[in-house]
């Protein structure tokens, strides 16, 4: 069997991974192509917007890939290979993780990796064929200078570390949301781009429309060149620490099948949700028989049909809300002041 390429979609959360990943299942056609869908809250919205594929859509969630869930990661894929005629295989990736040991992962045994020597071994049977780098290209900035400091960290790195360390490792580098993003901003983060990881190749995008491609089967993962950068031994010599825990990060759900009015929702969202949450998504039930899905990053917000709910009568609301120090009677109360009265 020949060795099957892999394409890991990595970015900070609502950079826009999920949405590029659909444009490119869309135009799969007669690829065979597996998703891995890794998100480290305790549900997985982004699984459930994922794009019908004729493989396989596997989950992996609370927990990142990149360190605590690494050997499921080397399980699923080895699973796949066992079960299916693959032409290639994408993992998205949560939002806080690092990219160069989601590559490692794939170039080191088990043993290499320090893990359990019992997981599998895929030396030879996958191979990276590109770590693309989606960008928030409107809000890049505001979170690469966000003011405080990485809780428990002895070198008080911020969350511009995580958005340089994203940056570093990628072969391929998508600046999306160009609709909403100044011309100023676009040319401050090109030439960032260029000073921090002039071997990227630079993509852009508007909502994540990239012709697949200009992504899939490039092969611009070079293993030689990039095992030869510091930080890939560093990577390698370092106590792994989720980063749930190294960026303070936690998740809050909020739950409800009483429909939400969105009139009320409206006027709730205009005053602005608290200032420590940095991403929610999920999905809405407004009453209708159209199910409705929640976006939100850092200033934007948007609400989407998108299609009729399977069993109108089973309809609900589930939001996963991620930041720091999140209030969830503060998030509860929020919500349930648009809950729909029942007369």
């Amino acid at each position: 069997m020949s060795s099957i390429p892999v394409t890991v979609l990595c970015g900070f959360l609502g950079s826009g991974k999920t949405t590029l990943l659909n444009h490119l299942l869309s135009q799969s056609k007669d690829r065979k192509i597996a998703v891995i869908v890794n998100e480290f809250g305790e549900i997985n919205i982004d699984a459930s917007t994922i794009v019908h594929t004729d493989e396989k859509t596997i989950e992996l969630s609370n927990g990142c890939i990149c360190c605590t869930l690494r050997g499921d990661l080397l399980e699923a894929v080895d699973d796949l290979l066992k079960t299916r005629e693959l032409d290639h295989i994408v993992i998205e990736s949560t939002g806080i993780g690092e990219p160069l040991p989601i590559a490692q992962s794939f170039c080191l045994t088990p043993e290499e990796l320090d893990l359990d020597p019992g997981l599998p071994n895929l030396l030879g049977k996958v191979h990276i064929d590109a770590m693309v780098t989606v960008v928030d290209a409107a809000q890049f900035f505001e979170m690469y200078h966000r003011p405080g400091t990485i809780e428990g960290d002895d070198l008080e790195r911020g969350y511009g570390q995580l958005l340089q360390e994203q940056l570093e490792f990628a072969n391929l580098v998508v600046l999306n949301k160009l609709d909403v993003a100044t011309p100023e901003d676009v040319q401050k983060l090109e030439e960032f781009i260029a000073l921090t990881n002039p071997r990227a190749k630079v993509l852009k995008s508007i909502r994540g429309v990239i012709p697949i491609e200009d992504i899939l089967s490039v092969e611009l993962f070079d293993f030689e060149e990039m095992s030869q950068l510091d930080s890939w031994m560093l990577e390698l010599e370092k106590e792994h620490t989720p980063e749930s825990e190294t960026y303070g990060l936690g998740t809050y759900i909020y739950r409800t099948q009483a429909p939400l009015d969105l009139d009320r929702l409206y006027d709730i969202l205009e005053q602005g949700l608290p200032r420590n949450i940095i991403r929610s998504k999920g999905w809405l039930n407004t009453g209708s028989d159209v199910a409705t899905l929640w976006n939100h990053t850092g200033r934007f917000l948007t609400l989407e049909p998108m299609g009729e709910w399977n069993n109108p009568a089973e309809a609900f609301t589930e939001l996963v809300f991620i930041g720091q120090d999140l209030d969830g009677a503060e998030i509860e109360d929020l919500l349930s002041s648009a809950l729909t009265v029942l007369r």
